[in-house]
């Protein structure tokens, strides 16, 4: 249906895990709670998508099933252990890359754990580079949730945009300002401040 109407991109599946009551975000989203069955039902999914010739994208990584905060309106933080979310919450996304997922969607979430820096992962180089591109070996596209949620905003849109392209993103979903994030992104290009072979490449 969705190649048949013109669209070549779907934003899902959710690779989340349904593990806490409280998420205000994630709820009947997810796949379940189980990390192997998410995974398995998570990959069967992109098969049948792109199988059709629509892209999918295995989202929010590295996981927003843990969050008790929304990321629309604020900055959430998984305060889960390294051994808890790569035995868990990364099994998913593991699965979903083994599947051939031609993107992943980032989250706006913090993960200390992760990156001491408390940064969200949608800014987080590693997170994006160091642990998905370079220990989870994903070479598909990254785009980041919505610009226009408070969780990444702590700067504004043109600043969390440039972040964002620097962190390891390549491509930028849905800024309230596109051509003020179009003017940042071209300053940062013309300063040094974002690497020009990269953002080519994305």
């Amino acid at each position: 249906e969705a190649r048949r109407l013109g669209v070549n991109w779907d934003y899902a599946p959710v690779c989340d895990l349904d593990v806490e009551p409280d998420n205000p975000i994630v709820g009947t989203r997810a796949l379940g709670g189980d990390p192997a069955t998410v995974a398995e039902l998570a990959a069967e999914w992109i098969d049948g998508c792109q199988r059709e010739g629509v892209l999918a994208c295995a989202k929010h990584f590295p996981g927003h099933g843990r969050t008790t905060r929304d990321s629309h309106a604020e900055l959430p933080v998984v305060e889960a252990s390294a051994d808890v979310l790569y035995g868990e919450d990364l099994v998913p996304f593991r699965a979903a890359i083994d599947a051939g997922v031609a993107s992943i969607m980032s989250a706006h979430v913090s993960f200390p754990a992760l990156d001491p820096s408390g940064l969200p992962a949608t800014l987080s180089a590693p997170i994006l580079r160091d642990l998905l591109r370079d220990r989870l070996r994903f070479d598909g596209l990254v785009v980041t949730d919505a610009l226009i949620m408070e969780g990444v905003l702590r700067d504004g849109e043109a600043a969390a945009s440039v972040r964002a392209l620097a962190a390891g993103c390549d491509l930028l979903l849905y800024p309230d300002d596109v051509e003020g994030v179009a003017r940042a992104v071209e300053q940062a290009l013309r300063d040094g401040a974002l690497d020009a072979e990269a953002v080519r490449r994305s």
